[in-house]
């Protein structure tokens, strides 16, 4: 106790003793004062921006359909919320109600909330004009085409929005999830809502029919037709083999082929004459850039890459194949099938006796150490007298050899 009570007194005496000229004060250092003054000058003028901004956030009436980007900051939109009205006025939409203004992206429910008193809606003179020479009559959103939802009064943005919401495999299950189309406001759906008539008996996966060649739809096409997905496989089965339906009774040869759904479909059904048709066949290992190009689906890149993959394979024995070349999906292959044809005759098969290691390594199924496998069995055989021989020694697992079977021979 009594060394603290010492060290105590010591603390509190020890400013008497000492010359105060020896300790730094700030306000004697001109040096660090001048940039005291100059910290409080700059916290000064953001503190005056700082009001002028609250002054300019003071709320006034507005309509949201003419107010220019300052007046929307001066009411507190940022930038991003202020572009985005802007940019949905662009687009052909209208705020028709205040209500509106929370379909902008970015719209916070705290400044709509607080704008909602100051919104005022000026009527807009050009709806009357469209009212009275749109054509209103009842209309399914499911189904109606683009040229009579203009005649319905629809703009040409909000035609291209509905329609790409139905290509998504949208559904209007109610009337008023046409309000879910961006660009169709409340008072749009106020103008159609008493025209709407929605089939509540379809469902989102119900087919619509159209003309149809059996031997060239795609998958997707049977598929809106409302063929069973099983069904369609076997029917791609049966052309990729080389099969071809003659006739529209032809159909019912592929197993499982509903008869109902045929009587539907059997009005549809467009097949040209074998002979045109054998005209359109590509051959897939001959054919040129320029004749892939004529292949539904398939620009210069896919072309180009078809055959890159057909040389290094040395042809194509069938169509499955297709579906290794890079960028190629097996939903496009399966659309181009029906266009194509292959000549086996143009196959370049690989002598497996006197390949050297860069030749046999080069193709797509054959791995450097599968090719450095054949040269040893070469060496301690002299020669290979079987191909099944490779797949007995372990050099090609069963899946691998029966693929590069067809490009491999003994002479």
């Amino acid at each position: 106790m009594i060394i603290l009570l010492t060290i105590l007194a010591i603390v509190f005496v020890y400013p008497i003793f000492i010359n105060s000229d020896n300790v730094p004060v700030w306000d004697k250092n001109p040096e660090k004062q001048k940039r005291l003054d100059s910290l409080l000058a700059v916290l000064q003028i953001k503190s005056d921006h700082k009001q002028e901004a609250i002054k300019s956030h003071e709320l006034f009436f507005f309509d949201p359909n003419h107010i220019d980007s300052l007046g929307l900051l001066s009411l507190g939109f940022s930038n991003y919320q202020a572009k985005n009205l802007l940019k949905y006025r662009r687009s052909g939409a209208r705020v028709s109600e205040d209500v509106d203004l929370k379909k902008i992206y970015g719209m916070t429910d705290v400044l709509y909330l607080k704008l909602q008193p100051f919104v005022r809606i000026s009527p807009e003179k050009n709806i009357s004009c469209s009212i009275v020479k749109a054509q209103l009559r009842p209309f399914d959103p499911n189904k109606t085409d683009s040229l009579a939802l203009l005649s319905l009064g629809f703009s040409k943005f909000q035609t291209r929005n509905i329609l790409n919401y139905r290509r998504k495999d949208g559904w209007f299950n109610k009337k008023d999830d046409l309000m879910n189309i961006y660009g169709i406001d409340s008072s749009d759906y106020k103008r159609f809502e008493k025209y709407i008539r929605i089939d509540s008996g379809r469902n989102v996966n119900e087919s619509y029919l159209f003309s149809f060649n059996p031997n060239s739809i795609s998958r997707k096409g049977w598929d809106s037709l409302g063929v069973e997905e099983r069904v369609i496989d076997r029917v791609k089965k049966f052309l990729a083999k080389g099969g071809r339906f003659q006739k529209a009774e032809d159909l019912k040869i592929i197993y499982g082929f509903d008869s109902l759904k045929y009587s539907e479909l059997h009005s549809f059904i467009s097949i040209p004459n074998e002979r045109a048709v054998e005209i359109a066949l590509i051959d897939l290992n001959r054919a040129d850039s320029i004749q892939l190009l004529r292949l539904p689906g398939i620009g210069p890149y896919l072309s180009r890459r078809i055959i890159n993959y057909r040389d290094k394979l040395g042809g194509f024995y069938s169509m499955n194949q297709l579906v290794d070349v890079y960028g190629l999906k097996k939903s496009r292959v399966d659309s181009i099938c029906s266009s194509l044809k292959i000549d086996l005759s143009h196959l370049r098969c690989i002598n497996v006796n006197v390949a050297s290691i860069e030749e046999l390594s080069i193709h797509p199924y054959i791995s450097y150490r599968e090719a450095s496998d054949i040269l040893r069995l070469r060496k301690r055989k002299g020669r290979i007298l079987d191909l099944e021989s490779l797949r007995k020694k372990k050099i090609f697992q069963d899946s691998t050899f029966n693929r590069v079977k067809p490009y491999l021979s003994l002479e």
